[in-house]
């Protein structure tokens, strides 16, 4: 995807959120990250997995191509949320979901998806737009809060599921992004999985089966 198209592209998913008055979530704070232990595979291992996985060959186009271990973002999201006064949701089962880029525009987008002790899924998302290389006024924050339809739960689910999901590259970037990409990085906490990866205008179809599903 070329700069400019991931930049609208960003902007149409951006647009997509509803605009609510404020997000009802519940959750503390406090716990993040601390103490929990991670089934994050071998690189080399997980490289050969991914090679026999749906859209190894799409890598092909791709470079910085890594298997390395990648920074949790958990300190942009509640950051961005702290200055929102949205609360950053707590779960066993948490996707975190950060992009952010700076071109004609800059940008910051978290969304965070939590599953229940029922099983169903809920997602929050917080956006915010402000000057980049245009002198524009800071746009109203875009919200979203919205509980996944039970199909759409048993999807994330499956996709959850994956092995080779937790067997896709955990950076890769599209060499025709010079300026502007945006820079996302999702990150999976279940009891069975912990998982952080990143890219810029390139996601492997397991990638994009998650954030699909969470952003739409």
């Amino acid at each position: 995807m070329a700069d400019g198209e991931l930049f609208y592209y960003h902007r149409r998913m951006l647009a997509r959120l509803i605009p609510l008055a404020a997000l009802m979530l519940t959750g503390c704070l406090a716990g993040e990250n601390v103490g929990r232990g991670s089934d994050l595979r071998a690189p080399d291992d997980a490289k050969r997995t991914f090679a026999r996985c749906p859209g190894a060959d799409a890598l092909a186009t791709a470079t910085d191509v890594s298997w390395a271990p990648q920074a949790s973002r958990l300190a942009e999201h509640r950051a961005l949320r702290t200055r929102m006064k949205i609360p950053l949701p707590e779960g066993t089962s948490r996707i975190l979901f950060w992009s952010s880029g700076t071109h004609h525009t800059s940008f910051d987008f978290s969304v965070i998806a939590v599953r229940d002790a029922q099983g169903r899924w809920r997602t929050s998302g917080i956006g915010e737009q402000g000057p980049g290389l245009l002198s524009i006024a800071p746009r109203p924050p875009l919200t979203l809060e919205r509980d996944l339809s039970v199909d759409e739960g048993r999807a994330l689910d499956r996709a959850l599921a994956d092995p080779c999901l937790y067997a896709s590259p955990t950076y890769q970037r599209n060499p025709r992004i010079v300026a502007g990409g945006a820079v996302q990085t999702m990150e999976i906490e279940t009891p069975q999985r912990r998982w952080t990866g990143s890219w810029v205008g390139i996601r492997t179809p397991q990638q994009a089966s998650v954030v699909n599903l969470i952003t739409e």
